[in-house]
């Protein structure tokens, strides 16, 4: 006879949740990291501001070359991503520590309010995106006199 203890499943549930609390908490939550296959995919942090006439998007994406950024922008959203090529090293050099491979960023981001994808504009500097993004015209709130 096998005995089976009824709180083994309970006790894997507690570990779980504890595993996820202790990565949630041991970094902050906006600068989370996916793996893939081939490294790690980072989110970048953003700003978004608003003037208006514009919505600014700004994301930190350091150790990028502009070249290697791409960017996608519909009326609702914007994607943001970057890959970082892999650095030559000398067959000679000798690793003692790597803490800073990854492959790139990703980060979706919906807009705050409808943008005219085709004007946006997009500068690149010091490891700061910034994209600036035509509102468009419509105006959000119409009057209308009952007849």
């Amino acid at each position: 006879m096998v005995w089976i203890d009824p709180f083994d499943e309970i006790r894997k549930i507690q570990h779980e949740i504890n595993r996820m609390f202790s990565s949630i908490f041991a970094r902050p939550s906006v600068a989370s990291e996916m793996t893939s296959s081939d490294g790690i995919w980072r989110e970048p942090l953003i700003d978004i501001f608003e003037d208006e006439s514009h919505v600014i998007v700004t994301a930190e994406i350091p150790g990028v070359d502009k070249e290697d950024i791409g960017l996608n922008v519909t009326e609702e959203g914007l994607e943001i991503r970057a890959e970082k090529r892999k650095e030559k090293r000398e067959e000679t050099e000798k690793s003692r520590r790597l803490e800073r491979s990854y492959t790139g960023f990703y980060r979706y981001i919906e807009l705050p309010v409808e943008v005219v994808p085709e004007k946006a504009t997009a500068t690149y500097r010091n490891g700061i995106l910034e994209v600036k993004i035509p509102k468009t015209e419509r105006k959000r709130n119409v009057e209308i006199k009952v007849q």
